[in-house]
Protein backbone atom coordinates (compact mmCIF):
# COMPACT_ATOMS: atom_id res chain seq x y z
CA UNK A 1 0.00 0.00 0.00
CA UNK A 2 1.32 3.43 -0.94
CA UNK A 3 2.54 5.68 1.85
CA UNK A 4 0.40 8.61 0.63
CA UNK A 5 -2.75 6.53 1.11
CA UNK A 6 -1.72 5.51 4.62
CA UNK A 7 -0.89 9.12 5.52
CA UNK A 8 -4.09 10.66 4.11
CA UNK A 9 -6.85 8.07 4.58
CA UNK A 10 -9.61 8.73 7.11
CA UNK A 11 -12.03 6.32 8.71
CA UNK A 12 -15.40 6.60 6.92
CA UNK A 13 -17.21 6.06 10.24
CA UNK A 14 -15.51 8.62 12.54
CA UNK A 15 -13.10 10.60 10.28
CA UNK A 16 -10.07 9.67 12.39
CA UNK A 17 -6.77 8.86 10.62
CA UNK A 18 -6.70 5.15 9.81
CA UNK A 19 -2.95 4.68 10.24
CA UNK A 20 -1.16 1.48 9.31
CA UNK A 21 -3.26 -1.47 8.09
CA UNK A 22 -2.83 -4.76 9.90
CA UNK A 23 -4.10 -8.21 9.02
CA UNK A 24 -6.92 -8.84 6.57
CA UNK A 25 -8.79 -5.59 7.33
CA UNK A 26 -7.89 -1.94 7.76
CA UNK A 27 -9.25 -1.19 11.24
CA UNK A 28 -9.71 2.23 12.79
CA UNK A 29 -7.96 2.38 16.17
CA UNK A 30 -10.42 5.02 17.40
CA UNK A 31 -13.83 3.48 16.62
CA UNK A 32 -13.03 -0.07 15.49
CA UNK A 33 -14.59 0.29 12.03
CA UNK A 34 -12.98 -2.30 9.73
CA UNK A 35 -12.49 -1.86 5.97
CA UNK A 36 -12.28 -5.10 3.99
CA UNK A 37 -9.67 -5.74 1.30
CA UNK A 38 -10.18 -7.22 -2.14
CA UNK A 39 -6.94 -8.59 -3.62
CA UNK A 40 -5.07 -6.14 -1.40
CA UNK A 41 -7.22 -3.11 -2.34
CA UNK A 42 -9.15 -1.42 0.52
CA UNK A 43 -12.89 -1.10 -0.10
CA UNK A 44 -14.31 2.12 1.34
CA UNK A 45 -17.58 1.44 -0.50
CA UNK A 46 -18.82 -1.78 -2.14
CA UNK A 47 -18.51 -1.96 -5.95
CA UNK A 48 -21.78 -1.13 -7.76
CA UNK A 49 -23.63 -4.20 -8.92
CA UNK A 50 -24.73 -2.73 -12.26
CA UNK A 51 -21.22 -1.88 -13.44
CA UNK A 52 -19.73 -4.11 -16.14
CA UNK A 53 -15.91 -4.19 -15.74
CA UNK A 54 -13.93 -3.38 -18.87
CA UNK A 55 -10.68 -4.78 -20.23
CA UNK A 56 -7.39 -2.95 -20.17
CA UNK A 57 -6.33 -1.10 -23.33
CA UNK A 58 -2.97 0.41 -24.03
CA UNK A 59 -3.08 4.20 -24.09
CA UNK A 60 -0.62 6.81 -25.30
CA UNK A 61 -0.08 9.88 -27.46
CA UNK A 62 -0.49 7.84 -30.68
CA UNK A 63 -2.97 5.18 -29.49
CA UNK A 64 -6.75 5.02 -29.64
CA UNK A 65 -9.14 7.56 -31.10
CA UNK A 66 -8.11 11.13 -31.83
CA UNK A 67 -10.07 12.15 -28.71
CA UNK A 68 -8.09 9.71 -26.56
CA UNK A 69 -4.81 10.86 -28.07
CA UNK A 70 -5.76 14.46 -27.36
CA UNK A 71 -6.55 13.53 -23.73
CA UNK A 72 -3.09 12.03 -23.28
CA UNK A 73 -1.30 15.04 -24.75
CA UNK A 74 -3.40 17.47 -22.72
CA UNK A 75 -2.68 15.69 -19.44
CA UNK A 76 0.98 15.22 -20.32
CA UNK A 77 1.33 18.98 -20.73
CA UNK A 78 -0.17 19.50 -17.26
CA UNK A 79 2.07 16.96 -15.52
CA UNK A 80 5.06 19.16 -16.33
CA UNK A 81 3.67 21.78 -13.90
CA UNK A 82 3.24 19.34 -11.00
CA UNK A 83 5.47 20.00 -7.94
CA UNK A 84 8.13 17.27 -7.48
CA UNK A 85 6.47 16.19 -4.20
CA UNK A 86 2.92 16.78 -5.47
CA UNK A 87 0.10 14.47 -4.41
CA UNK A 88 -2.24 13.41 -7.24
CA UNK A 89 -5.63 11.68 -6.96
CA UNK A 90 -6.81 9.98 -10.16
CA UNK A 91 -10.58 9.63 -9.74
CA UNK A 92 -12.16 6.93 -11.89
CA UNK A 93 -8.70 5.65 -12.79
CA UNK A 94 -10.09 2.35 -14.09
CA UNK A 95 -7.43 0.30 -15.87
CA UNK A 96 -4.73 2.93 -15.41
CA UNK A 97 -5.11 4.76 -18.73
CA UNK A 98 -2.93 7.65 -17.54
CA UNK A 99 -0.84 5.99 -14.84
CA UNK A 100 2.16 5.92 -17.19
CA UNK A 101 2.43 9.70 -16.86
CA UNK A 102 3.08 9.45 -13.11
CA UNK A 103 5.54 7.72 -10.83
CA UNK A 104 6.22 7.40 -7.11
CA UNK A 105 4.16 7.22 -3.95
CA UNK A 106 2.35 10.51 -4.57
CA UNK A 107 0.00 9.13 -7.25
CA UNK A 108 -3.20 7.50 -5.95
CA UNK A 109 -5.62 5.74 -8.30
CA UNK A 110 -9.24 5.56 -7.13
CA UNK A 111 -12.23 3.85 -8.70
CA UNK A 112 -15.62 2.47 -7.68
CA UNK A 113 -14.49 -0.98 -8.89
CA UNK A 114 -11.42 -2.93 -7.68
CA UNK A 115 -9.46 -3.00 -10.92
CA UNK A 116 -5.92 -4.34 -10.40
CA UNK A 117 -4.50 -0.90 -11.22
CA UNK A 118 -6.25 1.06 -8.44
CA UNK A 119 -5.09 1.85 -4.90
CA UNK A 120 -8.51 2.14 -3.28
CA UNK A 121 -12.19 1.62 -4.07
CA UNK A 122 -14.56 4.42 -3.11
CA UNK A 123 -17.67 6.19 -4.39
CA UNK A 124 -16.83 9.78 -3.46
CA UNK A 125 -20.48 10.85 -3.69
CA UNK A 126 -21.12 8.53 -0.71
CA UNK A 127 -17.90 8.53 1.33
CA UNK A 128 -14.99 10.99 1.53
CA UNK A 129 -11.98 9.04 2.82
CA UNK A 130 -9.49 11.95 2.89
CA UNK A 131 -9.06 15.13 4.89
CA UNK A 132 -9.82 18.43 3.18
CA UNK A 133 -7.12 20.26 1.24
CA UNK A 134 -4.65 17.41 0.78
CA UNK A 135 -4.21 17.06 -3.01
CA UNK A 136 -2.19 19.21 -5.42
CA UNK A 137 -3.95 17.79 -8.49
CA UNK A 138 -7.08 15.73 -8.97
CA UNK A 139 -7.77 14.02 -12.30
CA UNK A 140 -11.24 13.37 -13.70
CA UNK A 141 -10.47 11.96 -17.13
CA UNK A 142 -13.48 10.63 -19.07
CA UNK A 143 -15.33 9.99 -15.82
CA UNK A 144 -17.82 12.81 -15.20
CA UNK A 145 -20.32 11.49 -17.75
CA UNK A 146 -20.49 8.24 -15.75
CA UNK A 147 -21.41 9.97 -12.46
CA UNK A 148 -25.12 10.48 -11.89
CA UNK A 149 -24.47 13.16 -9.25
CA UNK A 150 -21.85 15.10 -11.17
CA UNK A 151 -22.26 18.40 -9.29
CA UNK A 152 -21.96 16.62 -5.94
CA UNK A 153 -18.73 14.93 -7.05
CA UNK A 154 -17.18 18.23 -8.22
CA UNK A 155 -18.00 19.79 -4.83
CA UNK A 156 -16.29 16.92 -3.00
CA UNK A 157 -13.19 17.19 -5.19
CA UNK A 158 -13.05 20.96 -4.64
CA UNK A 159 -12.86 20.37 -0.89
CA UNK A 160 -10.04 17.85 -1.32
CA UNK A 161 -7.85 20.26 -3.31
CA UNK A 162 -5.18 22.36 -1.64
CA UNK A 163 -5.53 26.14 -2.14
CA UNK A 164 -4.08 26.75 -5.59
CA UNK A 165 -4.60 23.09 -6.50
CA UNK A 166 -6.15 22.06 -9.79
CA UNK A 167 -8.91 19.72 -10.92
CA UNK A 168 -8.03 18.46 -14.42
CA UNK A 169 -11.00 17.23 -16.44
CA UNK A 170 -11.58 15.55 -19.79
CA UNK A 171 -15.22 14.90 -20.65
CA UNK A 172 -16.68 13.74 -23.99
CA UNK A 173 -19.57 15.50 -25.68
CA UNK A 174 -20.35 14.10 -29.17
CA UNK A 175 -19.80 10.47 -28.29
CA UNK A 176 -22.06 7.43 -28.42
CA UNK A 177 -23.44 5.82 -25.27
CA UNK A 178 -20.64 3.74 -23.73
CA UNK A 179 -20.08 1.61 -20.63
CA UNK A 180 -23.84 1.09 -20.38
CA UNK A 181 -25.72 1.25 -18.09
CA UNK A 182 -23.49 3.78 -16.30
CA UNK A 183 -23.39 6.52 -18.96
CA UNK A 184 -25.53 9.34 -17.59
CA UNK A 185 -24.76 12.75 -19.06
CA UNK A 186 -23.16 15.05 -21.63
CA UNK A 187 -22.01 18.53 -20.58
CA UNK A 188 -21.72 21.70 -22.65
CA UNK A 189 -19.00 24.26 -21.93
CA UNK A 190 -21.67 26.41 -20.23
CA UNK A 191 -22.60 23.59 -17.84
CA UNK A 192 -18.95 22.86 -17.06
CA UNK A 193 -18.21 26.47 -16.12
CA UNK A 194 -21.25 26.53 -13.86
CA UNK A 195 -20.26 23.26 -12.17
CA UNK A 196 -16.90 24.79 -11.29
CA UNK A 197 -18.37 28.09 -10.11
CA UNK A 198 -20.92 26.39 -7.87
CA UNK A 199 -18.10 24.39 -6.26
CA UNK A 200 -16.05 27.56 -5.64
CA UNK A 201 -13.50 26.85 -8.38
CA UNK A 202 -12.06 29.17 -11.01
CA UNK A 203 -12.00 28.03 -14.63
CA UNK A 204 -8.34 28.39 -15.56
CA UNK A 205 -8.78 26.71 -18.97
CA UNK A 206 -11.68 25.37 -20.99
CA UNK A 207 -11.06 24.14 -24.52
CA UNK A 208 -13.02 22.04 -26.97
CA UNK A 209 -11.46 19.28 -29.06
CA UNK A 210 -12.78 19.28 -32.64
CA UNK A 211 -12.39 16.57 -35.28
CA UNK A 212 -15.16 16.89 -37.91
CA UNK A 213 -13.81 13.97 -39.95
CA UNK A 214 -14.07 11.74 -36.88
CA UNK A 215 -17.77 12.57 -36.66
CA UNK A 216 -18.18 11.38 -40.26
CA UNK A 217 -16.46 8.12 -39.33
CA UNK A 218 -18.70 7.69 -36.29
CA UNK A 219 -21.74 8.03 -38.55
CA UNK A 220 -20.57 5.43 -41.07
CA UNK A 221 -19.64 2.99 -38.29
CA UNK A 222 -23.13 3.37 -36.86
CA UNK A 223 -24.65 2.46 -40.23
CA UNK A 224 -22.17 -0.38 -40.80
CA UNK A 225 -22.68 -2.10 -37.43
CA UNK A 226 -26.29 -1.29 -36.51
CA UNK A 227 -28.20 -0.65 -39.75
CA UNK A 228 -26.51 -2.75 -42.44
CA UNK A 229 -27.63 -6.15 -41.17
CA UNK A 230 -31.27 -5.04 -41.12
CA UNK A 231 -31.36 -4.24 -44.85
CA UNK A 232 -32.43 -6.66 -47.59
CA UNK A 233 -29.51 -8.32 -49.37
CA UNK A 234 -29.70 -6.15 -52.50
CA UNK A 235 -29.58 -2.93 -50.51
CA UNK A 236 -26.94 -4.35 -48.15
CA UNK A 237 -24.42 -4.86 -50.94
CA UNK A 238 -24.93 -1.37 -52.36
CA UNK A 239 -24.83 0.20 -48.89
CA UNK A 240 -21.58 -1.59 -48.03
CA UNK A 241 -19.95 -0.35 -51.22
CA UNK A 242 -21.17 3.18 -50.50
CA UNK A 243 -19.81 3.02 -46.95
CA UNK A 244 -16.44 1.79 -48.22
CA UNK A 245 -16.30 4.73 -50.62
CA UNK A 246 -17.25 7.22 -47.88
CA UNK A 247 -14.67 5.77 -45.49
CA UNK A 248 -11.98 6.03 -48.17
CA UNK A 249 -12.88 9.64 -48.85
CA UNK A 250 -13.01 10.36 -45.12
CA UNK A 251 -9.51 8.92 -44.64
CA UNK A 252 -8.31 11.27 -47.38
CA UNK A 253 -10.18 14.13 -45.71
CA UNK A 254 -8.49 13.35 -42.39
CA UNK A 255 -5.14 13.52 -44.13
CA UNK A 256 -5.99 16.91 -45.59
CA UNK A 257 -7.53 18.63 -42.55
CA UNK A 258 -5.55 16.87 -39.81
CA UNK A 259 -6.49 14.70 -36.86
CA UNK A 260 -8.36 17.28 -34.82
CA UNK A 261 -7.59 20.54 -33.06
CA UNK A 262 -8.33 22.34 -29.80
CA UNK A 263 -10.03 25.73 -29.66
CA UNK A 264 -12.07 27.92 -27.37
CA UNK A 265 -15.71 26.82 -27.66
CA UNK A 266 -16.79 30.47 -27.47
CA UNK A 267 -14.67 31.28 -30.54
CA UNK A 268 -16.09 28.51 -32.74
CA UNK A 269 -18.92 29.64 -35.02
CA UNK A 270 -20.38 26.12 -35.27
CA UNK A 271 -19.18 24.34 -32.13
CA UNK A 272 -19.45 20.56 -32.39
CA UNK A 273 -16.69 19.22 -30.11
CA UNK A 274 -15.89 15.60 -29.48
CA UNK A 275 -15.26 16.72 -25.91
CA UNK A 276 -13.81 19.29 -23.56
CA UNK A 277 -10.62 19.71 -21.56
CA UNK A 278 -10.98 21.80 -18.41
CA UNK A 279 -8.70 23.00 -15.64
CA UNK A 280 -10.48 24.20 -12.51
CA UNK A 281 -8.31 25.96 -9.94
CA UNK A 282 -9.05 26.38 -6.25
CA UNK A 283 -8.53 29.99 -5.16
CA UNK A 284 -5.69 30.59 -2.75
Amino acid sequence: MKSALIDLALCPACNAPLGQPRGETWTCAQCGHALPFYTGIPLFTPPPGELVPFDKRERGPQLGSTWRQANWKFLQSQVAHLPPDGIVLDVGAGRGDFAGLFSGEGYLALDVYPYPEVDLVCDLTRVTPFRAGCFDRILLMNVLEHVYQGAALISVLARLLKPGGELIVAVPFLLKVHQAPVDFARYTNFALRRLGEEAGLETALLEGFYDPAALVGEGTRNIRYTVLQRLPRSKRILTRLTLDAIDGLNAALHGLVGAGFTASPEAETSPAPLGYHVIFRKPG
